[in-house]
């Protein structure tokens, strides 16, 4: 969200020194209290935004908002609600064009995997022909004034099956190779007006959880109550990794500030979804195949 409609920021600049007068509160003594300078604070009840970076002008206000016990999501949402429904709006659509790219990407991937596969059978198909040909036009052309009987070498030579066998082998070997492959699933289980719920089913002795940021996000994260994130502000381009293993797999609770600002994978796979609020509760139940 940025603070460029400037009757919206006097709207809530106001507001916000409403109610501190109200509640008869110095502005020194707020300012000592929360740990923000007193000159921003007077900047924020003029409505002076722009001299803020936008994450720290965030910052300020909700450490201003919640001093006085007012819900900072609920002031932006009084305040910037059509800003923000348009917002997510924005972000929302570039999100599935990026999934429509993804899936088409993914696509091509397939028919390429499939174009190599079908001709390496051809290859396959191609050497077994070539190999039963020579064993068929072998004729051996003997001395008729010569003992040895060289046909009979050559003879035994082409009866050999291992050329035969190689090839096949080959195949069965790559099939099972194919069968082998990890697979992980992810599928939504339900969504409603904040929480958003996952199963993830996979047969790796490992899951591997990767966030990515766009943008400036607040976000903590346990898993079966352990905490992984106790809550702390990430930047654009940030990233958390962790690794989680069999024993340890359960349900990861997700807290996030803003979810139109997080992507996240598991095992390279992509949980996808639809915010229905900048805020949101996300669940992933992590599942042995």
């Amino acid at each position: 969200m940025n603070f460029s409609n400037k009757e919206n920021n006097e709207q809530l600049a106001n507001y916000l020194r409403e109610e501190r007068q109200q509640r008869h509160l110095d502005l020194e003594d707020v300012s000592e209290k929360i740990g923000v300078p007193i000159q921003h604070l007077k900047n924020i009840e003029s409505g002076n935004f722009d001299r803020f970076d936008t994450f720290y002008l965030k910052m300020y206000i909700k450490k201003y908002a919640t001093y006085l016990s007012l819900n900072v999501e609920e002031l932006y949402q009084r305040f910037y609600g059509t800003q923000i429904q348009q917002e997510v709006e924005v972000k929302v659509q570039k999100q599935k064009v990026q999934k429509r790219n993804r899936n088409l990407s993914r696509l091509a991937g397939i028919v390429c995997a499939v174009l190599v596969i079908g001709l390496g059978v051809f290859y396959v198909i191609d050497i077994i022909n070539n190999v039963s040909s020579d064993e068929g036009n072998n004729h051996v052309i003997q001395n008729p004034n010569s003992s040895n009987l060289v046909g009979d070498a050559n003879d035994s030579t082409s009866n050999d099956p291992t050329p035969n066998a190689l090839p096949q082998q080959t195949v069965e070997d790559e099939l099972e190779s194919n069968q082998k492959q990890s697979v992980t699933t992810i599928s939504k289980v339900s969504q409603d007006a904040k929480e958003i719920v996952f199963d993830l089913v996979t047969n790796e002795s490992e899951a591997a959880l990767k966030l990515d940021f766009i943008a400036p996000c607040w976000l903590s994260v346990t898993l079966d109550g352990q905490s992984l994130i106790a809550g702390e502000t990430y930047q654009a381009g940030g990233v958390f990794e962790q690794t989680i293993t069999s024993d340890q797999f359960g349900t990861l609770d997700f807290n996030v500030g803003d979810a139109t600002a997080i992507k996240i994978t598991v095992n390279d796979e992509d949980v996808e979804f639809e915010p229905t609020t900048p805020h949101q509760y996300i669940k992933i139940n992590i599942k042995t195949e």
